[in-house]
């Protein structure tokens, strides 16, 4: 039966800029003001269809947009499926996906290695394991959505291999193994493993972290306490849901801590160590020492009561149960008021936009409080609920100055690895990130602080300044990182050098990996390089890596500047091709993705 849909519509105009007017196209996305109405729908279809984005689904350009926000990288193929599956199906299917592998259990195998072919049972570790653990997991697995997400919580979560680990990579593959195994449990359980596990105890100095000695003036580190507050539950200053900050009467951000409450949560995380040491104390007792979860001494956990925020009270437990009160001390975190907009607009930040409207951060901060079945911190719920909210796919949200990021270098870097295909002989991948690293000061956990490579509300100073917003990635975008990207782009793209392959072990005899040195493929390329035919590359490029961001003008260049390369042989026109996907890189529009 024909429906007649009867639409009542405001005259919806709006400014753009001073003095400019635009017209609202219906089926952008941007439905306020409107009312929407069907004479006849029985509940089967939603008139509101006519007005949002959801009426230019599916489309190529709309699935890249979605993919840049859920992928650190993805093809044509991956497009191909969102347009067939639709968003939400998509994210069901990736969060279904089981995790391929433990990257501890990739980093003992190249230990084993190692010893094998050295024939020494003694050998030391290499730093490189993890590197190649971490490359080879996101190059032969499909699990794109977790990828993005554990990426996110690395950044959130912090730990360093420049810190007191050295070259060890077991540290870091099992602390990255909490990532790809819980993005998708709840925000809650993920706190608990980060807390005990021993790399994070290590790296904030509270392994080993003795109760009270005034005797000796020694008192319980606090460096845990501060920076579970600061940077990974509650924030410096109270928020409000939508994620704004709280003022007093003279307009100051009201604080959420002091030092004293510092001081009285460090009191929670004492007594523990190494789960395989038999005595406190003591340096990790070997590789294994960092694979499992540390231990309660009770012996060193600080006894009495602990006063906590808001008039909490952890109470004077006796016998001493030193992890009953860091149990209290998370819960009592993770239930704080500022944990859902302070966590939402983070990941809002590292999936979506850098500036996500206060509705947006409202939204997700009341699915962070209930998923809808009563459950809190439900990271199902919370990421599925940003990468399908309206603000993150509208169309008018695309067209608006501060919507959307910066993409960071290493997110770049893993995009056009995926875009391009890279593929080995054997299917087996080795790269040491050495590398990206130089190129762009980026690679999984290097950071050079807790505090990530740059802060959630770096503004730099600007229209970003002017307008009171932030862009976190500019505060790591200087000459020399603009100039490492280009000349990366060029060794990874042009020479087709995208990874950095080395030795497991010394003097291992480089014929042993030449089936694992990554390569990509523009061969499918050559018949469209022709001149006449060249626009075709730029368009499908500038749609696989930049959305169809590129303006005329850009696409105009890129054309201009291939169209005066030499094209007979097979070889020029794969070079041809190489160039423009460079450039399509190197071009703002697609540096920011909008």
């Amino acid at each position: 039966m024909n429906k007649k849909w009867l639409i009542g519509l405001c005259l919806l105009t709006y400014l753009i800029r001073p003095r400019a007017q635009d017209t609202l196209i219906i089926g952008f996305g941007d439905t306020y003001g409107t009312i929407v109405s069907a004479s006849s729908s029985n509940g089967q279809q939603s008139p509101e269809n006519t007005m949002d984005a959801s009426g230019f689904l599916p489309n190529e350009s709309a699935a890249s947009r979605f993919l840049s926000q859920a992928a650190l990288g993805y093809d044509f193929a991956d497009i191909q499926e969102v347009m067939v599956k639709g968003r939400s199906l998509w994210i069901d299917e990736q969060m279904a996906k089981p995790v391929p592998f433990r990257l501890q259990d990739r980093v003992a195998f190249y230990h084993d290695f190692a010893r094998t072919n050295l024939g020494d049972p003694n050998t030391g570790t290499r730093s490189g394991w993890w590197d190649n653990a971490w490359w080879h997991y996101h190059m032969s697995s499909d699990d794109l959505l977790r990828q993005k997400v554990a990426l996110a919580l690395s950044e959130l979560l912090v730990i360093s291999e420049i810190s007191g680990f050295g070259t060890n990579p077991y540290p870091l593959a099992n602390y990255y193994d909490i990532f790809l195994e819980n993005a998708f449990t709840n925000y809650r359980t993920i706190l608990q493993k980060v807390t005990y596990n021993p790399a994070m105890g290590l790296y904030l100095t509270y392994l080993n972290n003795p109760k009270s000695d005034p005797a000796q003036n020694r008192f319980p580190d606090e460096n845990y306490s501060r920076e579970v507050m600061q940077l990974f539950t509650i924030g410096t200053v109270k928020l409000n849901m939508d994620g704004s900050v709280i003022t007093d009467n003279q307009g100051v951000p009201v604080p959420t801590y002091d030092n004293q409450d510092i001081f009285e949560l460090s009191k929670v995380f004492t007594g523990l160590t190494w789960w395989d040491r038999t005595q406190f104390y003591r340096g990790a007792l070997n590789n294994n020492s960092y694979l499992q979860d540390m231990v309660m001494w009770e012996t060193y956990h600080e006894p009495g009561p602990k006063n906590l925020l808001n008039g909490y009270v952890i109470p004077d437990r006796n016998p001493i149960n030193g992890n009953a009160d860091i149990s209290d001390a998370l819960d009592h975190l993770f239930n704080h008021p500022n944990t859902p907009p302070f966590i939402s607009y983070y990941l809002i930040q590292r999936l979506v936009t850098s500036n996500p409207s206060p509705g947006f951060v409202e939204d997700i901060s009341n699915v962070f409080v209930n998923n809808g079945s009563g459950v809190r911190g439900d990271m199902k719920a919370i990421i599925k609920a940003i990468l399908t909210h309206p603000e993150a796919s509208s169309c008018q949200a695309g067209e608006e100055a501060f919507f959307g990021a910066l993409r960071e270098p290493f997110n770049r870097y893993m995009q056009l690895n995926r875009a391009l295909k890279v593929s080995t002989t054997s299917g087996v991948f080795r790269n040491e990130m050495n590398n990206v690293y130089n190129f762009t000061g980026q690679r999984p956990l290097s950071s050079p602080s807790v505090f990530n490579f740059f802060q959630r509300d770096y503004s730099p100073i600007g229209p970003a300044t002017d307008n009171d917003k932030v862009a976190p990635e500019f505060q790591i975008t200087n000459a020399q990182s603009i100039a490492g990207y280009l000349s990366g782009l060029w060794e990874w793209i042009v020479d087709n050098n995208p990874a950095d392959e080395n030795d497991l072990y010394t003097n291992e005899d480089n014929n042993n990996y030449i089936n694992e040195v990554s390569r990509l493929d523009f061969l499918e390329d050559l018949p469209f390089t022709d001149n006449d035919k060249v626009h075709i590359l730029v368009d499908k490029y500038n749609m696989l890596l930049a959305q169809g961001n590129l303006g005329a003008e850009t696409v105009d260049i890129i054309i201009d500047a291939v169209k005066a390369l030499p094209n007979g042989t097979d070889t020029e026109k794969e070079r041809k091709a190489r160039f423009i996907a460079y450039l399509v890189m190197a071009s703002p529009e697609y540096v920011i993705n909008k």
